[in-house]
């Protein structure tokens, strides 16, 4: 692994139990704003000392009803200060009517999307939790009791589709054989996409 990957490598997978599915704008997942500030913080330090926001900014637009924020987020890791510029809009008041939680929301937001830059819930961000699989392993990874409660099984079934006939028996008597199971069924997975790789190549 690249060493410039390092800080993105650690913090890019999110725990199902922070996650929210939206259905709005087409649908998408948000994550716990709380749950982004604590994994910043098991990374970087107290909020405040290790990492933090200053500078910010409002500018409201009264004909259109938009504020946009923006602000800077500092972190500090392996003894160097970083430092992103991050922003936000959002419509404050609509039909004369106002929102009270703009300050807060616009903030939020900003910061989320700030956090994403450096690696935190990457795998959300780049659309792995619309896959059920992946996010059937985040479960188990995230589930704390340090056992896979997924059901692996039927998870490596699935993804034998489109296996020739003679793979599809060898990776079936792997499984009735013990050959795979919980512990590593996700090595099975990735050699399974391997050999549909190789077949379609040879096609």
């Amino acid at each position: 692994m690249s060493k410039n990957l390092s800080l993105w490598s650690s913090v890019e997978n999110t725990d199902p139990r922070y996650t929210t599915k939206v259905n709005q704008r087409g649908g998408f997942t948000a994550i716990g704003a709380q749950y982004q500030v604590r994994e910043a913080t098991a990374k970087f330090g107290p909020l405040g000392i290790g990492w933090g926001v200053k500078d910010e900014r409002f500018a409201q637009y009264e004909d259109s009803g938009l504020v946009l924020y923006q602000a800077t987020l500092w972190y500090k890791y392996e003894s160097e200060l970083g430092e992103i510029p991050i922003h936000s809009s959002i419509k404050y008041h609509s039909n004369n009517r106002i929102d009270d939680d703009f300050a807060k929301k616009v903030a939020t937001d900003a910061l989320t999307k700030g956090l994403s830059k450096l690696g935190f819930n990457a795998d959300v961000f780049m659309g792995l939790f619309d896959d059920n699989k992946y996010v059937s392993t985040m479960k188990a990874k995230f589930n704390g009791s340090g056992k896979t409660t997924v059901d692996w099984e039927s998870i490596v079934r699935q993804e034998m589709d489109g296996l020739d006939a003679e793979n599809i028996e060898m990776v079936d008597k792997a499984i009735k054989d013990g050959g795979v199971n919980s512990k590593n069924y996700l090595k099975t997975i990735d050699r399974i996409k391997e050999l549909k790789s190789k077949a379609t190549v040879e096609e």
